[in-house]
C-alpha cells in the first residue's frame, strides 16, 4: 500500500550575521505552510517569524529574499524502512 505524505513548504533565502563569530553567510530556511499559518494566528508575519527563529540561535537577519513555494512528497514506507535499518532493535522518535 502506498502511503505518501505531501507537505506545502516555503523556502526563504536569508543573509545572516553570526553574533559569535561576526561572519555573514547565506542560508535557507524552510518552513511549512502550517508553521506560517500558526505565526499568523498570533499576529506574526513570516519575516518576524524568521527573525525570531534566527535570533534564538544567535544570528541577526540582514536580508530575506523572495520565497520559493513547493510541495514535498514523502513515501512514509520508504522512510520507515530507512529508519529501521539505521536503528536496529531500537524504538526511537523519527525526525523526518
Amino acid at each position: 500500500m502506498k502511503t505518501d505524505l505531501k507537505i506545502q513548504v516555503r523556502a526563504f533565502p536569508v543573509k545572516i550575521h553570526d553574533r559569535l563569530t561576526d561572519k555573514v553567510t547565506q542560508d535557507t530556511i524552510v518552513l511549512t505552510k502550517e508553521q506560517l499559518r500558526a505565526a499568523q494566528l498570533v499576529g506574526q508575519s513570516s519575516k518576524e517569524l524568521i527573525h525570531r527563529i534566527y535570533g534564538c540561535a544567535g544570528y541577526n537577519v540582514l536580508e530575506i529574499g523572495k520565497t520559493d513555494k513547493r510541495e514535498i512528497s514523502m513515501n512514509l514506507e520508504e522512510l520507515y524502512k530507512l529508519h529501521s535499518k539505521a536503528v536496529v532493535g531500537k524504538r526511537e522518535k523519527v525526525d523526518a
